[in-house]
């Protein structure tokens, strides 16, 4: 992969173009949102934008993941994202359909904060992350429960979680391979345009951006799901309120490959 240096705003920052292999450890967590969509499920940032609305939602199954990135074209780095499910798209070869979208995620890695939106208008911003147990070593067994909890990047705002999910494995059931080529979802994202913040890691773009993700394993498994959220940080507004199931699946040493993305204007 071809890693430049470009100078923005008085930092010096990795560029790190398209496509991406990146090598993880994710766990999915399902939801299945209608309208309205909640208000939160944008960052204010990215609200403010005339291309980015919640107009044009169709529902079907959306997502929460949580992704622990061990190797990718800017290292390693965690991360947290929602999917609200499908909207509908007016341009490009998507027009016309129906396509999932990453509406808010976060990280804690500047160089990836900076690539995945400038490469994919993915609108990631920075948070800080604690899991209360390491990826799951090859040919071991996962723990018994493993608790992640994301806080705001400034340790200053607040010492509270705006997410804490509890995962437990479910280990009367096997595990068993998953591509996601086998699942009856198409899983192309189409990402609107997003505007820069104060941050020079939170760059802008003018285009629409349309991109088909392939991720597989050879060891996923069931999970029971809990999620927190504290009533005092869910107000400052950090993560949406979004009803999860109670089961998810959790993949061990899984493959994610995310293309150069298709550019159009509107």
């Amino acid at each position: 992969m071809d890693v430049r240096k470009r100078q923005d705003r008085g930092i010096t920052i990795p560029e790190a173009p398209a496509p991406w292999r990146c090598h993880c450890e994710t766990y999915w967590l399902v939801l299945q949102l209608q309208n309205p969509l909640p208000a939160d499920i944008y960052d204010p940032l990215e609200a403010s934008h005339s291309a980015v609305s919640t107009e044009g939602f169709r529902g079907g199954f959306g997502m929460v993941m949580i992704v622990r990135y061990s190797d990718t074209s800017v290292g390693s780095y965690d991360e947290l994202l929602v999917i609200p499910g499908t909207f509908d798209i007016n341009g490009g070869s998507q027009k016309g359909k129906a396509r999932r979208r990453i509406s808010r995620i976060y990280v804690n890695q500047k160089e990836t904060t900076y690539n995945g939106r400038k490469n994919w208008n993915i609108p990631k911003h920075l948070a800080r992350f604690e899991f209360s147990a390491p990826p799951v070593a090859k040919g071991a067994s996962p723990p018994d429960n493993l608790t992640v909890s994301v806080y705001p990047h400034d340790a200053g705002i607040s010492d509270k979680p705006f997410f804490r999910a509890s995962l437990t494995p479910a280990r009367y059931l096997p595990t068993f391979p998953l591509d996601t080529a086998w699942l009856p979802l198409n899983m192309t994202f189409v990402q609107p345009p997003i505007p820069s913040g104060d941050d020079p890691v939170l760059c802008g773009t003018d285009a629409w951006r349309s991109y088909k993700v392939a991720g597989r394993t050879r060891r996923a498994r069931v999970m029971w799901t809990r999620v927190e959220q504290d009533e005092e940080v869910a107000e400052k507004g950090y993560w949406p309120r979004v009803p999860l199931w109670k089961l998810g699946l959790w993949l061990e040493d899984a493959t994610l490959d995310i293309p150069e993305p298709e550019k159009w204007q509107e």
